[in-house]
């Protein structure tokens, strides 16, 4: 039980990372990106092929390395690209419109996306070496393999720098001052259309890190992202989509409440039953959320 306990941690890391992500957003635009998984996801197959080649048998346990230094990076960039694009092209022309059509206009950017990757990658699973490798450590009868303690070390690293962002830099100011009144914010001297397109790639950035951390660990297909955003969503939801704490702690608890559930109940299907109606609970009793954030 304690590995089961410790694995779903590890992976709820990831989930709360994501959550923060889609809170970033809804922060400045007050739009839930549906497209944020499959941002996610371009991001981390892109990775795979800078790294390992773009056949899926060069992904395999013999397939050359040809090191961080390049695809990390890249990976990271095109996230925050495609972020930033779909700020510029769905969310920027709807800013005046019933919040719906700009969310309707994510869910068709990402449809895009999937269909992109499902004919250039296909529909099968593939193998994917960590991101670092090693014997890792084992703390209480537990092995931690260095790829977990990679997750650990970026999530405290983004959650500090975020906090420090949102906190202390004039940035964080322009991004607090728009969150709460666009129009007002524009008054007084903020770039509307620039801050809002750094909040953009700065969580696309965020989807892309997450989905090729979180890649080794799951089934790799390009639906990986889909599912794990779902998880996402309802994490954010706990947060209202306004609190980055909030957010990120309800995603670490349910990482490790879907390991425990799919421990004591091996039944196909049971964790997702058991989030989906978590959120129709939650929706009914709280819908703004249990933990909120004033900006």
């Amino acid at each position: 039980m304690s590995t089961v306990v410790v694995n779903g941690f590890f992976v709820g890391l990831v989930y709360g990372l994501l959550a923060v992500g889609l809170v970033v957003v809804y922060r400045g635009s007050r739009v839930i990106n549906f497209a944020y998984g499959e941002t996610g996801m371009l991001a981390a197959f892109l990775f795979s092929d800078l790294r390992f080649g773009t056949g899926a048998a060069a992904v395999s346990l013999g397939a050359a390395d040809r090191g961080l230094l390049v695809a990390l990076p890249a990976a990271v960039v095109i996230g925050a690209a495609l972020g930033a694009a779909a700020e510029i092209l769905v969310a920027r022309p709807l800013r005046d419109a019933p919040r719906i059509r700009a969310l309707v206009g994510t869910f068709a950017l990402g449809a895009l996306f999937l269909t992109y990757a499902i004919r250039r990658w296909g529909l099968s699973a593939r193998y994917v070496k960590p991101v670092v490798d090693g014997p890792g450590i084992e703390l209480a009868g537990v092995r931690i393999v260095p790829g977990q303690l990679l997750i650990l070390a970026v999530s405290v690293a983004v959650l500090a720098g975020l906090a420090a962002l949102y906190r202390y830099s004039a940035f964080g100011l322009r991004l607090r001052a728009t969150a709460l009144d666009p129009y007002a914010a524009g008054l007084v001297g903020v770039n509307v259309n620039r801050t809002s397109v750094a909040t953009w790639a700065l969580a696309g950035s965020l989807a892309a890190l997450s989905a090729v951390l979180i890649a080794p660990l799951v089934p790799f297909n390009v639906l990986f992202m889909t599912t794990l955003t779902i998880r996402a969503l309802a994490a954010a939801l706990v947060g209202g989509f306004t609190s980055l704490g909030g957010a990120f702690t309800a995603g670490v608890l349910l990482g490790i409440a879907e390991g425990v559930i799919g421990y004591q109940a091996p039944v196909s299907g049971i964790t997702d039953g058991a989030i989906a109606l978590f959120v129709v609970l939650l929706m009914l009793a709280r819908p703004g959320g249990l933990v909120r954030s004033a900006y």
